[in-house]
């Protein structure tokens, strides 16, 4: 077993539509198993493994712009499936949040999402982010316009602006990435946690993510565990 594990794992969930395609399936059959391992993963890397924050890249500002039918079941998915993890998460101790935008969800998504919010937010043992109508651009774009505003307001010195400013001004306040897996053979990481992943080890495996299991998951923590982390500075080994 790896001696070392991130404090902060992230995972770009892909591979869902061609999981489905390779099984002349629709995109939502996809979708819907792409959950149900979203949902055994999570429970795996939190609850058993002991990552302290695992953030998830469900839906990304840009998936909009797919067909409206698939965007539809998505929200579906979400707002009739996100209070089961909530539930399940609620009893292993672990805190749920989101990062994203909240503009163009549907409400009954928004309602689910701050359902799980609320029911967690006096848990500590570990937290799930869930990344939903999120893109590091527009993370960074909103951080940028808050600064702005303290500081046309006078509440904050231009002068004063640091990377500790920066950081208490994006969408949420987590550790760095530690360790970032992207499923499905691709490898970029598409506009996902820009800041957060400056220093982050990159996973690449060719895993479509309905296929991805636990035992998927140990090979990327042993891979992490291998790797030299230098940080900008010298070995750590």
């Amino acid at each position: 077993m790896p001696e070392r594990i991130p404090t902060h794992a992230a995972i770009i969930v892909d591979g869902n539509r061609r999981w489905a395609r390779q099984r002349g399936m629709p995109a939502s059959f996809g979708h819907k198993a792409g959950f149900d391992r979203l949902k055994e993963i999570t429970r795996y890397a939190v609850g058993d493994r002991g990552v302290k924050v695992l953030s998830l890249y469900v839906f990304s500002t840009e998936n909009f712009a797919r067909d409206a039918k698939e965007v539809n079941y998505l929200m579906d998915l979400f707002a009739n499936n996100f209070r089961t993890i909530a539930d399940e998460m609620n009893e292993r101790d672990c805190q749920v949040l989101f990062s994203g935008r909240r503009g163009g969800l549907q409400p009954r998504v928004c309602d689910a999402m701050d359902y799980m919010m609320d029911l967690t937010q006096n848990n500590r043992t570990g937290i799930v982010n869930f990344c939903l109508n999120y893109g590091a651009h527009a993370e960074l774009t909103d951080a940028v316009r808050a600064i702005a505003a303290e500081a046309r307001a006078g509440t904050l010195d231009p002068a004063q602006v640091d990377e500790q400013v920066i950081e208490r001004h994006l969408y949420r306040q987590l550790p760095p990435v530690d360790l970032l897996i992207r499923t499905s053979g691709e490898q970029r990481i598409s506009n996902f946690l820009l800041w957060q992943c400056a220093y982050a080890e990159f996973y690449f495996t060719p895993v479509l993510f309905p296929d991805f299991t636990k035992a998927c998951f140990d090979e990327a923590l042993a891979e992490y565990a291998r790797r030299d982390r230098r940080m900008g500075g010298n070995s750590k080994k």
